[in-house]
């Protein structure tokens, strides 16, 4: 089996650079353009998703339909896919208000302090580990077919720290990598964890936030 990861498309506020975090935003119209897209691209690669765990904003459930052809009522959700919690800072343009927020958060996130009402790295690292061990319990317990393909589909931070936690990288290097709007990345989990892994296969599309 396979399991990929899928970063959401565009919305209004990732073109605004508005940070968008846990709040519920849809995707525009460029967003719903690169999931039909990336349809496309699942298609030629001959890769057919047969099931979808997504985060429960619109944005991802959207995204994973579009690009699956699977109807939204039928995708699966997990809270610990949603993106990461910005607190009071959410919805607003943090590079006008406040650069020195956005330095510490994504250029050195080591120091991160995160606002009210906010998540730290560490939560959403661990959050995201939770997923990869659920999916690696699901594999285990042999609910999976050779040729299912699983399909996650989250957030940019979330993706990063999930990242992390597989390669087990500094967190001084969690934004070395970019995901953009509707990237994907495969996950390899071998059993024990010990030489869990990933590659991209799709960089997406235009970055943003």
């Amino acid at each position: 089996m396979r399991v990929l990861l899928l970063r959401h498309g565009q919305t209004d506020l990732n073109v605004q650079k508005r940070l968008q975090g846990s709040s519920d935003i849809p995707l525009n119209e460029r967003g719903r353009q690169q999931a039909r897209q990336t349809k496309e691209f699942l298609d030629g690669q001959g890769i057919v998703v047969t099931r979808i765990i997504s985060s429960p904003l619109e944005r991802a459930i959207e995204t994973g339909s579009l690009a699956t052809g699977i109807p939204m009522s039928q995708i699966e959700t997990d809270d610990n896919l949603i993106e990461m919690a910005f607190g009071v800072c959410e919805q607003r343009n943090m590079g006008e208000e406040d650069p020195g927020f956005l330095h510490q958060c994504f250029d050195t996130p080591a120091d991160y302090i995160p606002p009210e009402g906010g998540e730290g790295y560490d939560e959403v690292v661990k959050r995201a580990g939770a997923i990869v061990e659920r999916v690696r319990g699901m594999i285990s317990a042999g609910d999976f077919s050779e040729d299912d393909v699983l399909l996650l589909v989250s957030h940019g931070a979330l993706s990063h720290c999930m990242f992390e936690y597989i390669k087990k990288t500094p967190r001084t290097a969690l934004w070395d990598v970019d995901f953009n709007n509707c990237a994907i990345a495969e996950l390899f989990l071998s059993i024990d964890g010990g030489a869990d892994d990933y590659k991209f296969l799709s960089d997406g599309f235009e970055k943003n936030w």
